[in-house]
């Protein structure tokens, strides 16, 4: 007994460590010839869907790029959409090679995921709310409830630094219903979504009541130790910013043009001179 005991638990150690010391997702992607890759599909500018029901945005070209580079013109693109609470899950079972998906770079998903190239410095959460709200500092939120999404990097920060009560949604969708039925005084999210908000005609009565506290890196989740891969995809990210693709798609998605963006262009460009 104590034999099969020992043999079941090599037998699992060894596993894990294969898991663990295998992945070679490049060698992957090239076999079956299809990159596939978590994005959203509700988050404009960077993954949604358009009049005709395909998901296009910035990172969905940032990935098509990606897969050109690494599978040549004949190479596939398969887009999972993911939310922030399932896009880690999907990348470390396996559902996924690589997340493209309004990642921010934190520390504790760096436990978990490694993370390529950053390629964009995004704004942190702002407040959406009805233009008659009163409050304009983060301070002045303490106590009040407000929408949020799960699995988003700030949740931690609003609940225990600030005091906001915070009822967490899947969706943004469910999200912005329960803002409409007064369910939260204000929906915290991603600045720049948040803005493209209230562009629309059925947000003219809400407004941007508090401004982001930050400003934090976003960049390709990668399996924990997946160098070649990883390796790949920093190749590609690097070219296409040296080729100003990256500035060519804020502008087909009306993004405003980030001086970040522009700087590593320059930075990238003179890294890949002859």
């Amino acid at each position: 007994m104590r034999t099969s005991i020992l043999t079941i638990a090599t037998s699992i150690i060894v596993a894990l460590g294969i898991t663990a010391a295998g992945a070679d997702t490049l060698a992957d992607v090239k076999a079956k010839g299809t990159l596939t890759i978590g994005v959203k599909n509700d988050y404009p500018p960077y993954g949604f869907l358009n009049d005709k029901g395909e998901i296009v945005g910035f990172e969905v070209e940032l990935g098509k790029y990606v897969a050109k580079e690494l599978l040549g013109p004949e190479g596939k693109v398969e887009l999972v959409p993911v939310v922030a609470a399932n896009r880690i899950e999907f990348l470390n079972s396996g559902r996924i090679d690589i997340i493209l998906a309004t990642l921010g770079v934190t520390a504790e998903r760096g436990k978990v995921i490694d993370f390529s190239e950053y390629y964009v410095s995004a704004p942190g959460p702002s407040v959406i709310a009805p233009k008659a709200a009163t409050f304009s500092k983060w301070e002045e939120l303490k106590g009040l409830t407000l929408c949020g999404i799960q699995g988003s990097y700030y949740n931690k920060h609003l609940t225990e630094d600030l005091g906001i009560q915070l009822t967490a949604f899947k969706t943004q969708p469910e999200a912005y219903r329960a803002l409409k039925d007064n369910r939260c005084v204000g929906f915290v999210f991603d600045d720049m979504t948040l803005r493209k908000k209230t562009e629309e005609a059925e947000w003219a009565d809400y407004k941007i009541a508090v401004d982001p506290y930050e400003y934090i890196p976003q960049a390709a989740g990668i399996r924990k130790d997946d160098t070649a891969f990883r390796d790949a995809v920093n190749k590609a990210i690097t070219k296409a910013e040296a080729e100003g693709k990256l500035i060519e798609w804020e502008t087909t998605y009306g993004m405003p043009h980030s001086q970040y963006i522009a700087e590593r262009a320059k930075a990238a460009a003179q890294k890949l001179k002859p």
